[in-house]
């Protein structure tokens, strides 16, 4: 059971061609993206986006097509307001969104979950953030919020994400998987203190809740993007977390990719060599 792991293509058609080309070279069942689909997200982009969600359509049916089983769910910079595009092609049998229903098979009695939210960010696009934890620390800003509207992009005040539950109140309303040592977490923002979340300007970004949701309940591999320059930072794509192993395949080439060998427990990443979960 092989499944290959993309995140961050942030709509670029040539990525998800050559990531489906890879999951049929090398007999991946499932191609499963953690988030940032689209392309950015700025005030004039929004219709962008959109759009490129009608592409995904064809895409992703050519994935039917070959045989293979598309997971995907959104990431921080892709419109919340747009999210029920993503739930019309998974009633149209195209896709399964990973995020907010409870565990997906994946087979071979494994099971995958998404998590979307990432802690508060810069930037101004406010859809998928939330304060980590109950300290409730933000960055200085870029701007005003902007949270997605069907009708496009709207401001909120300075605050607005204050009012919102936290990450770590998000993930421990999570259901348990069927199988815990059977559990693929795809969680688009990664933890901190691995190497996975560093900046280019050397500043640890990641998810202090995430670490330690991850060290108390022990799945054997959680996937995670967000932080596009890490691994090239850091020379670290995967880490540990007493029982789990974490990746950021890193974005700053794309495709990005990381080919998972469910049954041998391997991860391959395109660039920067092998291990195992």
């Amino acid at each position: 059971m092989r499944v290959l792991y993309t995140v961050d293509l942030h709509g670029d058609p040539e990525s998800y061609e050559i990531s489906l080309r890879v999951a049929r070279e090398r007999r991946a069942a499932a191609i499963v993206n953690g988030g940032d689909l689209l392309p950015h997200a700025h005030r004039n982009a929004f219709a962008g986006q959109r759009a490129f969600l009608e592409w995904l359509r064809g895409y992703f049916g050519r994935v039917r097509d070959a045989g293979l089983g598309c997971f995907a769910m959104f990431g921080n910079d892709d419109a919340r307001a747009l999210v029920g595009a993503l739930d019309d092609l998974e009633r149209d049998g195209l896709c399964r969104r990973l995020d907010g229903r409870g565990w997906l098979p994946l087979g071979g009695g494994w099971s995958a979950v998404g998590f979307c939210w990432v802690p508060d960010p810069p930037f101004r696009l406010k859809d998928w953030c939330r304060h980590d934890d109950a300290e409730r620390r933000s960055p200085p800003q870029f701007g005003t919020p902007l949270v997605s509207t069907p009708a496009g992009l709207v401001e909120r005040p300075a605050d607005w994400v204050a009012g919102l539950p936290t990450i770590e109140e998000e993930l421990a309303a999570l259901p348990a998987p069927a199988d815990p040592g059977r559990a693929l977490f795809v969680m688009h923002a990664p933890p901190t203190g691995l190497g996975l979340d560093v900046t280019g300007d050397g500043r640890n970004v990641g998810s202090r809740a995430a670490r330690r949701f991850l060290e108390a309940c022990g799945w054997p591999l959680a996937l995670h993007g967000h932080i596009h320059e890490s691994p090239h930072v850091t020379g670290r794509w995967f880490g540990r977390l007493g029982r789990t192993t974490c990746v950021n395949p890193g974005a700053m080439e794309r495709p990005t990719w990381v080919l998972i060998d469910l049954e041998a427990r391997t991860l391959e990443h395109r660039e920067l060599g092998t291990t195992t979960f």
